[in-house]
């Protein structure tokens, strides 16, 4: 596996994480099953899955590029 692939299972894997996450907490909130339901169906609504995925990717990216260059300055030393 290419570790832009390892990147980007990871980062799905993070998404669907905190997703389920959210669900599971909203299923233990203090509300009646319906209503939760109700809740989860419409936050899924209003979720634009997309803009997430590019704005975590990008996050992503920009992590790794200062880690790179924390990593090289600790290599010369600095």
């Amino acid at each position: 596996m290419h570790h832009e692939e390892k990147d980007s299972g990871l980062m799905e894997g993070l998404l669907i994480g905190g997703l389920i996450g959210a669900a599971v907490g909203v299923l233990f909130a203090p509300f009646s099953g319906e209503r939760s339901r109700n809740l989860i169906k419409e936050k899924l609504k209003d979720l634009d899955l997309d803009d997430i995925v590019g704005r975590f990717s990008e996050a992503f990216e920009e992590a790794k590029q200062e880690a790179g260059k924390v990593q090289d300055d600790q290599a010369r030393g600095e």
